[in-house]
């Protein structure tokens, strides 16, 4: 299975890459080049030049772009792609094929057991992690032109991020306590340099999240800054603001949590496609087109994307999704409608529409894992989440394998959120403990809490006399989760006497409810790898993906300046999560991890439903250059795999209808 070839073969060779050293591996499916490109562009942009609308392809391109080598063949140019979206939050989808643009990503072809250059050309850390080393790429510009240099870096990092008024530091950008330093060595070389090892740095760079030094255009944002704006006072007037840090979200947004990075087509961009037809409220189609000066090409030297367009139509729930999939309207996608329900009516569609079926492999842990906020702000609920004995009844409180059976096509064994067994990260303890459906021993359990009243309906009364009872929040789009919360809360209620609703709101109502605390509890799909660069949430809370306790989150993200002060056992693991980013070998990280995992098992904050199964996406048979697969999981966006490489096989290179 390749899951487990990802997993084993990343694990395997985390210590000779985190030897440090100068990187050997940055040219292995890309390399760079300085021939001529003499008309190897797209006739769009090639006419544009003949009519001195812009300028020659040689001097857009960086003295040595970024060279792709296909995965299948050298393509063809034009015509466009067409993919979903699912209401006016998902912006995701777009940045699936669009938005990964960071100094440096994971190598696909390694099954991401290396970090390899991006918009950097290279780089360069020195024996003990404390240093790394940036050369970019001279002569890349910019989607309106302007040169790329380390003033834009320098603007995003010390401007920006590590500016006390724009916030608290990401604790990517930080290690032992200390946020990263930043020093300019010339126009295209700078350093992070940090005061305590941190062998994790690189792989935190390369998640699609972190690509904030390669997104804010000095000269673009610095209108909305007040060191480079002595006018902004009548700026923010003008546009009715009094933040000039909304004015800056106006401007560009952020590189990952909003929509609003699509809003604007004059944002300055390094991106392959740039939009045009903007994702904003009531839009019903989002348009991008291709960048002139982007920077990388194929092995012959043609200018890439392949593709001019990609057109986005916006649909209002996963329901009209999964219809414009089934109707031919995504040439390659999976988000909100590859569902194991759904897999039969997208198996019935793909020959008709001239489409296969697009494999979405599971990397580990769980398809839905439930958790409950033990930071909420409703006390009585809080005091009764924090008991460890009701957790457990909740988890031998429904039939897993029911739930298996009724909501996810029998398809699935029970799971917590984990690495599988076949990963050299899997702890039995943390996996297996607490599955079994044992009704009697729950309902002790609950009793044994002074929970053993009940009102003529049969709900348990909680000590202030009101019935037990409190909401499961989730996004919508997630059909999966919704069909398996709708079984647990009627066996919760028939077989414990706990009445739970369920919550489903929009995926940025959703997020904004979560990290403000104002929710009970919260139901998602967990993908668990425990390795470099990713948040194992639900061991330890250090991230906004950990729902069950959003206050700790908040102490750690701030360094103890906001949210509330976590217990010892937290703060403990949060110790030895920061300990875990700075060890050299995957030896010292997975004891490290395997004492925070025994911390979990331990306090059992979490549980999780079932394993999270491969399911099917849609992928047309022209389009051509994609793998075979992609891991389910944001982390591992389509971005690795080069989607403006893709094109379409067919005789005049244009979209089959």
């Amino acid at each position: 299975m390749r899951r487990i070839a990802i997993v084993i073969a990343l694990l395997v060779s985390l210590s000779c890459l985190f030897a440090g050293g100068q990187n050997e591996t940055a040219a292995k499916a890309v390399s760079s080049s300085s021939e001529s490109y003499n008309e190897k562009e797209a006739p769009m942009l090639h006419e544009l030049v003949k009519a001195g609308k812009l300028p020659p392809l040689e001097e857009r391109l960086p003295e040595k772009p970024m060279v792709i080598k296909p995965y299948e063949n050298i393509g063809k140019w034009g015509d466009f792609f067409s993919i979903s979206l699912g209401g006016y939050s998902d912006h995701e989808s777009i940045e699936l094929w669009a938005g990964n643009m960071g100094l440096v990503m994971l190598d696909y072809d390694s099954n991401y057991t290396e970090v390899v250059p991006l918009v950097a050309e290279s780089y360069e850390v020195n024996e003990n992690s404390t240093v790394f080393t940036f050369h970019l790429r001279k002569g890349l510009k910019w989607s309106d032109g302007t040169p790329f240099t380390v003033d834009d870096v320098e603007f995003a990092i010390c401007d920006l991020m590590l500016n006390p008024e724009w916030g608290n530091v990401p604790v990517v950008w930080t290690a032992g306590g200390e946020p990263v330093e930043f020093t300019r060595i010339d126009d295209y070389t700078f350093s992070f340099s940090f005061k305590v090892p941190y062998f994790d740095f690189l792989f935190e760079l390369a998640d699609r999240k972190q690509t904030i030094p390669c997104y804010y255009q000095k000269a673009y944002c610095s209108k909305a800054h007040p060191k480079y704006n002595p006018n902004l006072a009548a700026d923010l007037k003008e546009r009715n603001l009094t933040d000039w840090r909304d004015y800056m979200d106006q401007l560009v947004g952020d590189p990952s949590t909003t929509p609003r990075r699509w809003n604007n087509p004059d944002r300055p961009s390094l991106e392959a496609w740039l939009i045009k037809e903007p994702y904003s409220g009531g839009a019903t189609q989002v348009v991008l087109e291709r960048n002139p000066y982007f920077w990388q090409v194929d092995t012959e030297g043609n200018q890439l994307p392949y593709v001019d367009k990609i057109i986005a139509t916006v649909y209002a729930d996963p329901a009209a999704v999964l219809m414009g999939a089934v109707g031919g309207a995504v040439d390659l996608g999976w988000r909100k409608f590859a569902t194991l329900a759904n897999q039969p009516v997208l198996a019935e569609a793909a020959p008709r529409i001239g489409a296969e079926l697009y494999e979405v492999t599971s990397i580990g842990g769980t398809g839905l894992h439930i958790q409950l906020n033990q930071t909420t702000k409703n006390k009585q609920l809080r005091e009764i989440f924090n008991q460890k004995d009701f957790r457990i009844a909740l988890s031998i409180g429904f039939d897993r394998q029911e739930v298996i059976d009724t909501a996810l096509a029998g398809v699935g064994y029970p799971w917590h959120p984990c690495p599988y067994e076949d990963s050299p990260m899997y702890y039995e303890p943390y996996a297996k403990q607490y599955l079994e459906f044992d009704p009697v021993k729950a309902n002790q359990l609950l009793d044994g809490l002074g929970l053993d009243k009940r009102n003529s309906d049969g709900i348990r009364l909680m000590p202030n006399g009101k019935p037990l009872s409190f909401s499961i929040s989730t996004q919508d789009g997630m059909a999966a989760a919704r069909d398996q919360l709708e079984v647990i809360t009627l066996m919760w209620k028939k077989n414990l006497g706990i009445d739970v609703g369920i919550d489903i709101k929009e995926k940025s109502l959703s997020l904004a409810t979560t990290a403000n605390n104002d929710h009970d509890a919260y139901a998602a799909l967990e993908n668990c790898s425990w390795l470099p660069g990713r948040y194992p949430s639900p061991q330890v809370p250090v991230s906004r993906d950990c729902r069950w306790a959003s206050a700790w989150v908040d102490w750690f993200i701030s360094g103890g300046k906001d949210g509330e002060v976590p217990p010892d056992h937290i703060q403990k693991r949060m110790e030895l999560y920061n300990k875990s980013k700075q060890v050299a070998s995957f030896e010292e990280r997975r004891e490290i991890y395997f004492e925070m995992a025994q911390i979990a098992a331990d306090h059992f904050e979490v549980f999780g439903v079932a394993n999270a199964p491969s399911v099917y996406g849609l992928k047309k048979i022209a389009l051509k250059n994609a793998r075979p697969s992609n891991p389910e999981t944001s982390q591992y966006p389509l971005g690795f795999q080069f989607p403006w490489s893709f094109y379409w096989d067919t005789p005049n290179g244009k979209r089959p209808k």
